[in-house]
């Protein structure tokens, strides 16, 4: 073989090796994360604070880190986020029938590391 087909070899061979997807792909989100985007993100914003938001629906970003939940006023607990979550508000629909338990549960994982 001539030194150009040894280096198209060995340039192939490279390339073949090295299969893995980008380091931007790796890592995968948090189960929660696309959960949100897909069920919460249109009414809720997750990273703005309650002054910045221009959603229909309350700003969740720190929401259990915060001293009050920001329409209720009550003090953040997973129990009465979950009730919500599952059986909606006055303009926030039920989601009971298109999550299960488990990502309810991935859901508020999410929010909690908010």
């Amino acid at each position: 073989m001539t030194k150009w087909a040894w280096l198209l070899f060995f340039a192939g061979a490279a390339m073949a090796a090295d299969t893995g997807a980008p380091p931007w792909e790796r890592s995968s989100p948090p189960p929660g994360q696309s959960l949100f985007r897909e069920n919460c993100a249109v009414c809720h914003d997750i990273d703005k604070d309650q002054k910045s938001t221009r959603k229909l629906g309350p700003s969740l970003n720190h929401l259990f880190k915060n001293p009050k939940l920001p329409l209720s006023k009550g003090k953040p607990n997973r129990a009465y986020v979950m009730v919500r979550i599952q059986y909606g508000g006055p303009v926030m629909p039920a989601f009971m029938k298109r999550l299960n338990e488990a990502e309810i549960a991935a859901l508020l994982a999410y929010l909690e590391s908010k």
